[in-house]
């Protein structure tokens, strides 16, 4: 994670700032939440709740930037350094908010080295094909891959279904890192961050590539965001087939299922989500990227411009902040956020007033580095 001074450059794709920043907003009032409900917080195991959707738009998002800023060439000794970044921030993270600083029990897998991996590989990929249909072709590869992976291992399961219990993430993960070494020390019988999660994320980063490279070509073509209607919306709904296919086929064959779940990052789960970001991306490419875009939409896109030219500062240094606040806990039992929220409440509406604060916030700094064109590249 380097900072580092970007000059002006030409031919962006305004929609896929625009749209990342629309997405910094949604997380960053999610992670200022000094409560969650129920049937928002993450799904025990199977199903899909709102706070599942975060991250892995985000990481379908950091898949189709990829693809704009591989187009042409693979930075390998940048990545590489960047990539070691992540992975060292991600285990300081871990240690310090699970407190936990032994080398015996330090937690391994994260968020952060999900997000390293997930670069890593999609960048390598890179030096392999930099079209939309090897992109197109690496997506269906791998979410065929996570999908028999889960598949053949529900089959050992009882009655042809993973649960906590039995799951390739429970043996793999504890396999490679260590009981001690995973999430919540083995005891949930998984890891949301371990290895088979991180094939499945590489499904969503591969179709935000695809979806890039698409647009992308349009571009370079020198054909108008319409002409990208069509295409983009066939990749959408193939992705959104597959993700069908995934989840039904398994059961044809042998009777076993793969439901949507975040737990495991499953294709049934990962590729509708990626289609409904595919869509989103179209539409605001529709609107932003014409010739003559007014004035004043450029005007008024600007702050989500600059969340998404810093997404990746936004998004982890917002859960960051909040995790650190909500450990403060003084004698009373009010936590940091908590005395923070009354602090800054109008009208006795603490958590409305919290989640203002945390977005406003968040975008002031991410306008003060764009215009001083400083960012924090993955």
């Amino acid at each position: 994670m380097t900072a580092v001074t970007t000059p002006v450059r030409t031919g962006r794709l305004t929609s896929l700032d625009v749209v990342r920043g629309l997405m910094l907003v949604v997380s960053v009032a999610v992670n200022s939440l000094l409560v969650t409900p129920g049937w928002f917080e993450h799904a025990e195991w199977t199903g899909v709740h709102g706070l599942d959707l975060v991250f892995p738009v985000f990481v379908t998002l950091t898949g189709c930037g990829l693809g704009f800023a591989m187009h042409r060439r693979t930075d390998v000794g940048g990545l590489a350094r960047r990539v070691v970044v992540l992975v060292v921030v991600g285990l300081l993270y871990n240690a310090l908010v699970l407190d936990r600083w032994d080398l015996a029990t330090w937690r391994l897998p994260g968020v952060l080295q999900l997000y390293a991996a997930v670069v890593a590989v999609v960048a390598l990929e890179h030096l392999l094909t930099r079209s939309w249909r090897g992109w197109a072709l690496a997506t269906v590869l791998l979410a065929v891959a996570h999908t028999t992976l889960l598949a053949v291992w529900a089959a050992g399961c009882a009655g042809g279904a993973l649960t906590p219990d039995c799951n390739p993430s429970g043996a793999l993960d504890v396999a490679v890192f260590g009981a001690p070494h995973v999430y919540a020390a083995g005891d949930l019988g998984h890891d949301p961050e371990g290895l088979v999660s991180v094939l499945g994320a590489l499904v969503s980063a591969a179709a935000g590539a695809t979806v890039g490279h698409l647009l992308l070509s349009v571009r370079d073509a020198g054909r108008g965001p319409r002409a990208a209607v069509l295409p983009v919306a066939g990749l959408a709904a193939g992705a959104a087939v597959l993700g069908w296919l995934a989840a039904v086929v398994p059961g044809l064959l042998t009777g076993t299922a793969v439901p949507a779940m975040k737990r495991l990052w499953s294709a049934p789960f990962s590729l509708p989500v990626a289609a409904g970001v595919a869509v989103v991306l179209l539409l605001v490419h529709l609107a932003l990227d014409r010739p003559g875009t007014p004035a004043a939409a450029r005007a008024a896109t600007w702050p989500l411009v600059a969340l998404g030219r810093n997404s990746l500062l936004v998004y982890f240094g917002s859960h960051v902040v909040t995790s650190l606040l909500l450990q403060d806990v003084d004698a009373g039992g009010a936590s940091a956020a908590q005395r923070l929220a009354a602090a800054v409440s109008v009208g006795g509406h603490n958590q409305l007033s919290l989640t203002v604060l945390a977005v406003l916030a968040w975008t002031a700094l991410a306008a003060v580095l764009h215009r001083s064109r400083i960012y924090l590249r993955p």
